[in-house]
């Protein structure tokens, strides 16, 4: 389960909790754990941090089923414009993560790190 949180007023806050460390880069921050999430909503008001995504929550991109898939396997997973977000891109980089590990990773690399690690597209 992804969370994602925006911070336009100090977009590249750092906070260490006792849930851990977060680094917002460019005013986004996505993460797995849940603890961490908890930790980012209890923040008061004032700091400016906001959640704009709960990936259990289907999105206007997550149509319920009837895609246009042929339901025989996995479909191509297509990387980002390179002028996608960096939510949009740790998210694809977390879809192609091998394990646990590596989507720690994924966290905490910037931008223009996930471009570089998991490639554009022409």
């Amino acid at each position: 389960m992804a969370y994602e949180f925006r911070n336009e007023k100090y977009p590249q806050l750092q906070i260490a909790s006792a849930a851990g460390k977060v680094r917002f880069d460019s005013g986004e921050f996505a993460t797995d754990d849940e603890a961490l999430a908890e930790a980012l909503r209890a923040l008061p008001e004032g700091w400016g941090v906001t959640e704009t995504t709960r990936a259990d929550e289907p999105g206007p991109q997550d149509p319920p089923g009837g895609g246009e898939g042929s339901g025989s396997g996995p479909e191509e997973i297509k990387p980002p414009a390179r002028s996608a977000s960096k939510a949009e891109w740790a998210e694809y980089a977390r879809s192609l993560a091998a394990d646990s590990d590596e989507v720690n990773q994924i966290n905490v690399l910037t931008k223009e790190q996930l471009i570089e690690q998991y490639g554009a597209e022409g």
